[in-house]
């Protein structure tokens, strides 16, 4: 079993400790990314829903939903990154989805597409801190045999997400449209809106922010000091001051280029517009919200896949680029066109295998960037930043809503872009082992570079490791404990 959960074979006090982590990180991000793609996904279902006709949208419109959100993101990428200089991720976050969920239940009055493009824009502008910020903490508490897993489910339940808005939207349009006086694209908004504010609620009491800072009440005293001992044994330092000098340094620097391009060449345009073809083929509001939810069990079940590996081999790199492949495919069979339908229903469908591009990408990126917290949360803010630059009007140019579901050049772009994501990740991979022989580093126990001076082992502690006050108040003990065995990660073996 430890082969698809590798803490079953840890031992017993580090299985507890890790399942403490699971059940309060990682389920409170798991529901913190559902509700941002479920609603991010329901302005799609809700416009082949009804609310199209009923706002009189005729033309780009679809399109400039995307571009306002991605323009919101974009403003709003580095700011937040800066903010966490002054306020913990703790309270950033989960204020930043409060404003979400709030936005998420004003756009069921939505009178017209200004009003809309108000709100995505906001939107944005409020998810921009999630995403990198996120992935820092997971790149801060998980070690590398823990983190590829829990990066692709964490991820993953935005697939989850996107199906669940699908079958929603299609159970809602049967059931409750018209219902108090409001359509089915409406009702879809206002439920979206009552399962996220309690979600965002919960943020404020489930996120750790790092080990070295952390205040979370559900971690007890022994468990933040072997938060420290793992992060320093895996090679991860704690978060510093970021300074102008710093960020200018990093932003020149080899990784910050290596990581960009890769990152900002990842458009999938395969499988992204399968509603509107579906819609073009005359299918029902029903099937055009669920047909599209095959690719996204493929999702499932080839992201788990996928990351099972990559935590085994280590073939981080490797695997990112193998998930690429299917978007090539896709891309190149729609660039086409003119192919049976089951081809082309294929072209839509397959693409899904490559999902979890992203997460693994930044489970390879925590590994070999291990040594600076800030620039694994500011890499993916940056990225975000140029992508969504990027993305606000690729779309509209390159996948026009009045052209669908044919588009001439669209696929044939992303084909080009998709091939230089390749070209960029193999790229990563040379810069930084050129990075490593410069530095001499050496390779620790996890597989990872470090320099000389951060190899550390704790294989076994003495006493004398561990502050008194961490083992029990009135109690002297004298021997070598193993941290790693007893409930609380302590145990005596003498007294």
């Amino acid at each position: 079993m430890s082969f698809f959960w590798e803490s079953i074979a840890k031992p017993p006090g580090e299985r507890r400790y890790v399942n403490k982590l699971d059940r309060g990180l990682l389920f409170y991000l798991m529901l913190s990314y559902f509700i941002k793609a479920l609603d991010q996904k329901n302005i799609n279902n809700a416009y082949v829903s009804g609310m199209k006709e009923a706002l009189h949208l005729n033309g780009n419109q679809y399109n400039y939903f995307t571009t306002m959100f991605n323009c919101g993101y974009l403003a709003g990428s580095i700011p937040s990154q800066i903010s966490l200089s002054f306020a913990r991720p703790s309270i950033m976050i989960p204020g930043c989805e409060v404003f979400w969920s709030i936005l998420v239940f004003v756009q069921c009055r939505a009178s017209s597409d200004k009003y809309l493009y108000a709100c995505r824009f906001l939107q944005g502008f409020a998810e921009s801190i999630c995403f990198p910020t996120m992935m820092m903490i997971i790149g801060s508490w998980y070690k590398p045999e823990e983190i590829a897993k829990r990066v692709v489910i964490w991820d993953m339940t935005s697939t989850i997400a996107s199906m669940f808005s699908g079958y929603l939207q299609a159970a809602i349009y049967t059931n409750l449209n018209g219902v108090s006086g409001f359509a089915g694209w409406q009702w879809l908004f206002i439920i979206d809106g009552v399962i996220s504010l309690p979600i965002a609620l919960f943020g404020f009491f489930a996120i750790p922010d790092f080990p070295t800072t952390t205040r979370a009440i559900w971690l007890t005293d022994r468990d933040k000091e072997y938060s420290i001992r793992r992060m320093t044994e895996v090679g991860k330092k704690g978060p510093k001051k970021m300074t102008v000098k710093r960020f200018w340094n990093m932003l020149f620097g080899w990784r910050f280029w290596a990581f960009i391009t890769p990152y900002a060449a990842y458009i999938t345009g395969a499988g992204t517009y399968m509603n509107l073809w579906l819609q073009a083929e005359h299918y029902s509001v029903q099937m055009i919200n669920i047909l599209p939810t095959i690719g996204n069990a493929i999702a499932l079940v080839s992201a788990y896949l996928f990351a099972i590996l990559s935590d085994i081999t280590r073939w981080r790199w490797q695997l990112t680029i193998v998930t690429l492949l299917p978007y090539v495919f896709g891309n190149l069979v729609l660039g086409i066109w003119n192919v049976p339908f089951g081809l082309k229903f294929a072209a839509n469908i397959v693409p899904s295998i490559g999902q979890p591009f992203f997460s693994l990408f930044m489970a390879w990126i925590s590994d070999i960037f291990q040594d600076d917290t800030e620039l694994r949360g500011y890499l993916p803010a940056i990225g975000n930043a140029v992508w969504y630059a990027q993305y606000a009007w690729f779309p509209v140019v390159a996948f026009p809503a009045q052209k669908a579901p044919h588009y001439p050049w669209g696929y044939w772009a992303a084909l080009g872009l998709t091939i230089l994501n390749i070209v960029g990740v193999y790229t990563c991979y040379l810069a930084n082992m050129w990075d490593v022989k410069r530095r001499g580093q050496v390779v620790n126990k996890y597989g990872l570079y470090v320099d000389r001076e951060d190899l550390v082992d704790y294989e076994q502690s003495s006493l004398s490791d561990v502050k008194i006050g961490y083992i029990g108040e009135g109690v002297q003990e004298v021997g070598d404990v193993d941290i790693e065995r007893d409930s609380d990660l302590i145990v005596v073996k003498e007294k």
